[in-house]
Order: structure tokens, then C-alpha cells, then sequence
């Protein structure tokens, strides 16, 4: 009976593991999805984002690293408003409707994206300068590194400060 009970309590033990394991796989695996999906939404307002940029090269060529982080600036914030809706519903599940707290967060959030986001772009525009002559490949290819190296941040402020859960929706999913 002895050995009955101490193997019940293996089992269970076991059982625990088995459960945390597979707890912590989920989690996992549903983040990844969700940053996938992140990504998707990222393509789109890139997208936007980049077609906004060029159209402001193609029509307004420049060399000057402070007219490109203008229209950053303004390519930025045109490719944000798909952002906020899709993320929101899509990306992050929200499925209320947006609420002044959330508008307010991602108003923030928009605000330190355009300044990092800027910030890489003058960095890079200044390095790649001597390099590249053509200023829409001059400022494509300073984007891009703005982009790169943007994504990651930017998914972390989205994922834990402006669409963040409250408790009680964290323990619905």
C-alpha cells in the first residue's frame, strides 16, 4: 500500500511537470505566433510607410540627413494608421472596442517609435552617406536599417505597454 501511495505521488508529480511543461510550450508557441502576426502587420505598414518615403524622395530629392528624418517623421506616422487596428484586433486579440487608454498608449508609443526610428535613420543616413550617391537608394537603405533594428523594440512596447492585457483578460486566454 505503501509503495501504492508514494507511486500515486511520483504520478502526480510527474503529471505537474508534464502540465508545466506543456504550459510553458503554449506560452511559447502563442507569443511566436503573435510576433509572426506582429511581423505580417509590420509588412503592411512598412509598406506604407516606405511608399510614403519614396514618393517624398522621387518628389523632393535630398542629401541633407535632416530632411530624410522629416519624411521619416511623416512616412512613420502614415504607415501607423493601419497599425493601431490591426495590431490591436489581429495581432493582440483585443476584441473591444479601442478604448482612450489604448489610443493614448499607442499616441505615445507612436511619438518614442518616430523618435528612435529617427534617430537610427539619422545614425545610418550619416554612415551610409560617403557610400551610397543616389539619395532614394541613400535613404531606402538607411530605413532599412531602421526598420531591422526597430521591429524588436517596437513589438515589446506594443505587446507589454499598449495593448497589455488586464489580469482578468490574461487569465482568459
Amino acid at each position: 500500500m505503501r509503495e501504492t501511495k508514494e507511486e500515486s505521488i511520483a504520478a502526480k508529480v510527474a503529471m505537474k511537470r508534464k502540465d508545466d511543461g506543456e504550459s510553458h510550450f503554449h506560452a511559447w508557441s502563442k507569443t511566436i505566433r503573435q510576433f509572426i502576426r506582429y511581423c505580417l502587420v509590420g509588412g503592411i505598414n512598412t509598406g506604407f510607410d516606405l511608399l510614403i518615403l519614396n514618393i517624398l524622395l522621387w518628389r523632393f530629392p535630398t542629401n541633407n540627413v535632416q530632411v530624410l528624418v522629416l519624411y521619416n517623421s511623416v512616412a512613420y506616422c502614415g504607415g501607423a494608421v493601419s497599425s493601431f487596428f490591426l495590431n490591436k484586433y489581429w495581432t493582440f486579440g483585443r476584441t473591444h472596442r479601442a478604448t482612450w487608454k489604448e489610443v493614448r498608449r499607442f499616441i505615445i508609443t507612436l511619438f518614442f517609435e518616430v523618435l528612435y526610428s529617427n534617430v537610427l535613420i539619422w545614425l545610418a543616413g550619416k554612415a551610409l552617406q560617403p557610400v551610397i550617391a543616389n539619395p532614394t537608394l541613400w535613404g531606402n537603405a538607411a530605413k532599412l536599417i531602421a526598420i531591422v533594428v526597430g521591429t524588436i523594440i517596437s513589438y515589446a512596447w506594443m505587446r507589454f505597454w499598449t495593448f497589455a492585457s488586464d489580469s482578468e483578460n490574461r487569465s482568459n486566454s
